[in-house]
């Protein structure tokens, strides 16, 4: 997760805040202390798809998936 999640260019590491640019949210950061604060697959990456060019986007994942 961690290596897809690097290779990423476009889908930048944060958590909405009503912009329009594509994120990234990997659930395993929400590990804490005492484990996971939710009960969310440790695998799972939410994607916030933004307005870009939709062909980028999905470049972007491709190339990334071709890296892990």
């Amino acid at each position: 997760m961690e290596r897809f999640c690097d290779n990423l260019r476009t889908f930048l590491i944060a958590v909405s805040w009503g912009g329009y640019e594509s994120l990234q949210w990997p659930i395993c950061a929400l590990q804490g202390p005492s484990g996971y604060y939710a009960d969310l697959p440790f695998n799972m990456i939410r994607l916030y798809v933004g307005l870009e060019d939709p062909q980028m986007l999905i470049t972007d994942l491709e190339q990334a998936l071709a890296r892990i």
